[in-house]
């Protein structure tokens, strides 16, 4: 979009004389920046062999200059941001500072510890010892493999090199670029054909212009009237000028889409070669990438370079690409767009376009076209200990032509990532990832050296003794080992440990995640789909979730073997098998799993037909896939308390219903849950401690325990308590105000008994109603004829007049009562209603002649 684009594009090569190309804002001192590039994709290499961006300086003197002590930075607030520590620079000579982020000085090669962004507004410093600015420059974005420099060594004015000249003296400068054409038209959506006039501001230029997404060259099509837009295509424009001393314009992309509705967002890539790369062809072709919203509002764009992505699935028709921005094309650093509704992140410079890798439907037999994208989705949603390719659905048209449904996913194992979320960047990264074999993508040798390290202490020392485990835990994340086995597990993936595992861990100590931690990789051979790669023992719905406990060391990394030695340790085995619990009860409910497949479902579906138009199969035939993976979220879901047993030596699963009193005076921690929402009904298993924590909220104190049929260890006045069960129960925590006073502390619920675990003595007490409330309504009550909090009523001794209404789930009025001391049994018609949440309104007279009116849910246990 010309209206994008950065203003440098927008100048004309006849405002060279009023510019210079740049602004000097800094004096002219002994030492200039002679010429810099951050364009530097594949022309020149540092001493290391790297394509750095770099920066060169000159000395205008007829005398060598110590250049210890002076500083160079990007940054204008920043002058001082790399203090160089050695070196100097000959008379009248040059040196080359190659912007690395290195932070060193090898011999004669110097590398700051910065590097460039020239598509952001950065700046180029040098100042002396003292602080005083010598040289600074703005930077100007300069096309693939150019610089900018000084016409000549040390000259005022400024040009373009198209053959830069680091460490040479300059020479062959050029004028600034051909301003970028303008188009008349924004890209997007359009339901009739458009009429589009490309212009450009300068004299003696001609723009030519393609529409279908290949460069344009001079001979391709004048821009010289109206072009007709009829069906959707990309338009690309760049203008070339008469004088041989203007190099070419940026090129302008727009994509124009004519009666081609979607409802989600779309992906436009154009550029040569990238529907060779599509073709199944490995090469790494650039192009530009054109951002959609659902709306059909163009969001955000860049050029970048496409590579492919995946590797089983590179054999289908319909394939994945990875995308990578590259600011040295001059055009954009980043996609600047919050593209998954995940996350806050709007910064993007890699981003995966996947097609379903091996669940592609339609080139995968029994394919959904989503099983990866919804596991990471579930894991990520979940808030489970990993790192996840965060996911949202997309539309891509390649050089104008529809691709199908693919899926935008966020890449994990690259440091935008860590370095975005936790300030871990390239440098500060060990990453190690097995696919087949297994390599360290960053760190290094030492990479592996410090995980084997890790692994052979764990397997060579007894985890039973807390030492040793305290200090395994000080260096590996053990709760991202449990998710990450519990979740490949659960979902019985046959595709992982020896193939499509990353694990990782950061060394800048200032930064977060500096324990080992694992990451999320192709989920596609999971819930009974694709091939059973790593030799899984069961791959139905009822395969035992202690199945991954005895592979051999798939992958030969140790990942078993460290989870078996960790089990030695009593606390770490409490929490692996009570994850397991605490997710079946959250994230891997199965209504929870279901509904979120339901909506994953219904974002793509609209789409779907379209999708096997392009590719074949039928629309039915891929409903039946996605009715086939929903069947088995299903009887996993059903299968899972018997195998937890199986596997565990449990008893149960027994009911638990968990609440706080009063309501909204704290929390409670059960496991790895933090509990908010009350009354939290879930099902856990005897034979394994669950452990308690109550947290109270701000103005609150905890004060007990309140349980039915169980004791709490220590005892029930602790925050912190383990259970054991041997039944269904109902688990209270209480709080009393920080500031209140009453001769009553226990605080226990209206009409309710309770049982003294220590004596065995039952008391009947009186509610205690808050001291700035004057009426209370209870949430949940348990009518089973135990006589204990067996009637519901509303407390209060200001209550002049009330109307109580309860309904049940489709709006029929159960009970009715104008009465405070007629309270409701859990009966309708004489015959005793089911467990459930129940409707209320509530409408009370107060003493004073105050009016109140309240409504909620009401939860009847039985």
């Amino acid at each position: 979009m010309f209206f994008f684009k950065t203003s440098l594009m927008k100048c004309g090569a006849f405002l060279f004389s009023c510019i210079c190309f740049l602004v000097n804002v800094g004096g002219f001192g002994q030492i200039v920046i002679n010429e810099y590039s951050a364009s530097n994709l594949s022309t020149t290499t540092d001493n290391y062999g790297e394509y750095e961006d770099w920066m060169e300086l000159y000395n205008t003197t007829a005398n060598a200059i110590n250049l210890t002590g002076y500083y160079l930075s990007d940054n204008k607030n920043k002058p001082s941001k790399w203090a160089i520590p050695s070196g100097s620079i000959p008379a009248n000579g040059r040196i080359v500072v190659w912007c690395s982020g290195l932070d060193e000085v090898n011999g004669s090669n110097f590398h700051s510890s910065f590097k460039l962004t020239q598509t952001k507004a950065e700046e180029l410093l040098v100042s002396d010892p003292l602080g005083n600015i010598l040289d600074s420059i703005s930077i100007i974005p300069a096309q693939l493999g150019h610089s900018r420099g000084r016409t000549s060594d040390g000259a005022a004015t400024w040009g373009v090199f198209v053959n830069p000249t680091p460490g040479s003296a300059n020479s062959n400068a050029m004028q600034e670029y051909a301003t970028t054409p303008q188009f008349s038209l924004v890209p997007g959506f359009y339901t009739v054909t458009q009429t589009l006039t490309i212009t450009s501001p300068d004299a003696n230029v001609t723009v030519h212009y393609t529409t279908n997404g290949s460069t344009p060259t001079s001979s391709s099509p004048i821009a010289s009237g109206s072009i007709t837009i009829n069906t959707t295509q990309v338009v690309r424009a760049m203008a070339f000028s008469s004088d041989p001393n203007i190099p070419t314009s940026f090129i302008e992309t727009n994509t124009y889409y004519i009666n081609s509705p979607h409802s989600i967002p779309v992906v436009s890539i154009s550029g040569d070669n990238i529907e060779t790369l599509l073709n199944g062809n490995q090469i790494n072709p650039y192009g530009t990438f054109e951002y959609f919203d659902k709306s059909g509002l163009m969001v955000t764009e860049a050029t970048g370079d496409f590579n492919k992505h995946g590797n089983d699935s590179w054999a289908y028709d319909q394939r994945g690409l990875d995308y990578i921005t590259r600011d040295q094309y001059g055009y954009n650093h980043a996609l600047q767009h919050k593209i998954f509704s995940t996350k806050k992140r709007k910064k993007f410079q890699r981003i995966i376009l996947k097609a379903g890798a091996n669940d592609n439907y339609p080139f995968e037999n029994g394919g959904a076209h989503m099983r990866d994208g919804y596991v990471h989705h579930l894991s990520q949603l979940g808030k489970l200990k990993l790192d996840e390719r965060s996911y949202e659905p997309c539309i891509l048209y390649v050089n104008g032509q529809y691709w199908g449904v693919y899926e935008s996913r966020e890449k994990v194992d690259d440091p935008d990532f860590t370095d975005y979320y936790y300030d871990q960047d390239k440098e500060d990264l060990q990453y190690l990832k097995t696919w087949g074999g297994t390599w360290s993508e960053y760190g290094g040798i030492q990479a592996q050296t410090d995980w084997d390290n890790l692994r052979n202490f764990i397997t060579t020392n007894n985890m039973a003794v807390q030492s040793n485990y305290d200090y395994v835990d000080s260096l590996f994340n053990t709760g991202s080992l449990v998710d990450y086995f519990v979740l490949n597990s659960y979902v019985v993936t046959m595709d992982w440990l020896n193939w499509n595992t990353a694990w990782w861990r950061g060394r800048n100590p200032n930064g977060d995640k500096k324990k080992w931690r694992y990451t999320l990789w192709d989920l596609d051979a999971i819930f009974g789909h694709y091939i059973n790669y790593t030799g899984i023992p069961d791959i139905s719905a009822q395969a035992n979730p202690c199945n991954p406990d005895s592979l051999p060391d798939p992958g030969g990394q140790g990942h078993t073997e460290i989870l078996n030695a960790l089990m030695d340790n009593a606390g770490f085995k409490q929490y692996y098998i009570s994850r397991f619990i605490d997710l079946s009860n959250t994230v891997f409910k199965c209504d929870n799993m279901l509904a979120l497949l339901d909506s994953m479902v219904a974002l793509i579906e609209p789409e779907m037909q379209q999708h096997t138009t392009r590719w074949g199969g039928s629309y039915s035939d891929w409903q039946a896939n996605v009715q086939t993976l929903r069947d088995f979220i299903t009887d996993r879901c059903n299968a899972f308390n018997q195998g937890m047993i199986d596997c565990y030596t449990l008893s149960g699963p027994y009911d638990l219903m968990f609440d706080v009193y009063p309501v909204n005076s704290g929390n409670i921690d059960v496991n790895s849950l933090n509990v908010t929402q009350f009354t939290w009904a879930a099902s856990y298993f005897g034979g394994i401690d669950i452990q308690l924590d109550a947290d109270a909220d701000s103005g609150w104190t905890f004060d007990h325990w309140g349980l039915k049929n169980h004791a709490v260890s220590p005892d029930s006045m602790q925050e912190q308590v383990i259970l054991s069960i041997t039944a269904s129960d109902t688990i209270i925590a209480y709080f009393i105000p920080d500031t209140a006073t009453t001769t009553d502390t226990t605080s226990i619920p209206p009409d309710t008994t309770t049982t003294d675990t220590t004596t065995n003595d039952t008391t009947t007490v009186e509610p205690i109603i808050e001291p700035d409330k004057e009426f209370f309504m209870p949430n949940a009550f348990s009518p089973n004829s135990d006589n204990f909090n067996d009637v519901l009523r509303v407390y209060g001794n200001k209550i002049k007049e009330m109307h109580l209404m309860i309904y049940n789930r489709w709006g029929q009025v159960v009970f009715e009562s104008k009465d405070q001391n007629l309270g409701w049994d859990g009966t309708h018609n004489g015959k005793p209603l089911n467990s459930g949440v129940f409707a209320y309104y509530l409408r009370v007279t107060l003493t004073t002649g105050e009016l109140i009116e309240k409504s909620g849910n009401i939860s009847l246990m039985r």
